[in-house]
């Protein structure tokens, strides 16, 4: 064999019959990583979170998906404790680092732990720059669409009746909280009802990211657009027909794409206005 027989191929060209091929501007970096010993690799230092963080991290990520909104009561530190596997005094730990930022109220009493009126603490894609938000809905497009797919193929009976009381409740929202919710509920269901725990995990991870700051906005125009897709797909579901539920939920996650993008472009030229001291028609 030559002394370097690995296949050259331009950076976008794909490899067939399982040949890799390896652009040679990347072909250093290679040699640099097969270089690196076993050892190596499992005697590299880890960086593990104190017990904690792991528990701020979960309820933070309920309230990104909007599975706890403002004015929701947590468990008690008992219950959060012997749910999550840590002791009472990591969960107030955690409890005591989400209230210093503000999304969290402890009140004296019977009051309990609630999730603060205003959860401006929390920051997600539009808290950035446009790009952000166009990386995050295309990822959504490519893995919502799938577990539709599945979905349509692998459904139960109940999990229909869970997809319909989700629909219910967005109808019934009234507050771009429980529309936020209702939405979460749904498009995480369709995510277990593909019956992939990776894809379901990766979802989750996708919206969670997501977040945005449209709490402070007009969700109307989402909520009557919602209504709607959420229909579709569920049509498409219930009736086991994948490509259609398939399309269904990428039509859906494109026209949410569209709205969210309007409704950040007219509070960013608010914003300017603003620092103009101008005031907007």
């Amino acid at each position: 064999m030559a002394p370097d027989s690995t296949p050259t191929c331009q950076r976008d060209q794909p490899s067939f019959l399982g040949a890799v091929c390896i652009p040679r501007d990347l072909r250093g970096r290679t040699s640099m990583v097969q270089a690196m010993s076993h050892d190596d690799f499992l005697v590299a230092p880890l960086h593990t979170p104190p017990a904690y963080a792991a528990v701020v991290e979960r309820i933070q990520r309920a309230l990104t998906l909007g599975l706890l909104v403002p004015g929701d009561r947590l468990p008690a530190e008992r219950a959060l404790s012997q749910g999550m596997g840590v002791s009472r005094v990591t969960v107030r730990e955690a409890l005591r680092v989400l209230q210093g930022e503000g999304l969290l109220v402890t009140r004296r009493g019977s009051g309990g732990t609630t999730v603060a009126p205003n959860i401006d603490g929390l920051r997600g894609a539009d808290s950035g720059h446009e790009e952000r938000v166009r990386e995050v809905f295309e990822l959504r497009l490519a893995l919502e669409s799938t577990a539709a797919r599945l979905a349509a193929e692998r459904h139960l009976e109940v999990d229909l009746d869970e997809l319909t009381a989700c629909q219910a409740a967005m109808a019934r929202s009234t507050d771009v909280h429980s529309f936020r919710r209702a939405d979460s509920k749904f498009h995480l269901t369709v995510a277990r009802m593909s019956g992939n725990h990776l894809l379901r995990q990766a979802i989750e991870d996708a919206r969670a990211v997501a977040f945005s700051t449209l709490d402070r906005r007009s969700f109307t125009p989402l909520q009557r657009s919602s209504i709607h897709d959420h229909a579709a797909v569920l049509q498409a579901i219930e009736r086991r027909e994948p490509p259609a539920a398939a399309d269904a939920m990428m039509l859906h996650i494109v026209r949410a794409r569209a709205e969210v993008e309007s409704i950040l472009s007219h509070t960013e030229q608010e914003r300017a206005l603003h620092r103009r001291g101008e005031r907007t028609p």
